[in-house]
């Protein structure tokens, strides 16, 4: 049931969702996004890491007895890495890293707001809240005195 309160409430999310989107982190995503979009040769990179794991799966299934196991293995990786080290793909992980930092700080700050007992779904690191609390993976909570 939504009465005038709860209506305000999403207008304020809304709002800050448009603040958000406002933002120079939240741009310089969006530019590190569209450039890695239409960056050619990071697409290559990524077709390649692709191909070479659709037999990574095959070898799983077999483990060391596939006859080209370390071959597959050490090719995944190389390819792996020839990705995630390029340029335009670093550019973008850090950008989005530091889109989700401001994320979870915002989702922090809105709980510890509501109470010091509100937990934040902490699947990143930088979920903490204001007086250095926060969860890690796996449920473990803990907090630094500062």
């Amino acid at each position: 049931m939504f009465d005038s309160e709860v209506m305000q409430i999403l207008d304020e999310v809304d709002n800050l969702a448009d603040m958000i989107q406002d933002s120079q982190i939240f741009q310089q995503y969006e530019k590190a996004k569209e450039t890695l979009e239409n960056d050619t040769e990071a697409k290559a990179l990524y077709r390649d890491f692709m191909k070479i794991r659709d037999q990574y799966t095959d070898v799983q299934r077999f483990g060391r007895y596939h006859p080209d196991y370390q071959k597959i293995m050490l090719e995944t990786r190389r390819k792996k890495r020839a990705y995630e080290m390029h340029d335009t793909v670093v550019q973008f992980k850090q950008k989005e890293t530091e889109l989700q930092k401001l994320l979870d700080e915002v989702a922090s700050i809105i709980a510890s707001s509501i109470s010091s007992h509100v937990k934040v779904d902490a699947g990143s690191p930088f979920a903490k809240n204001q007086i250095g609390c926060g969860c890690g993976s796996g449920g473990q909570c803990g907090c630094s005195v500062g």
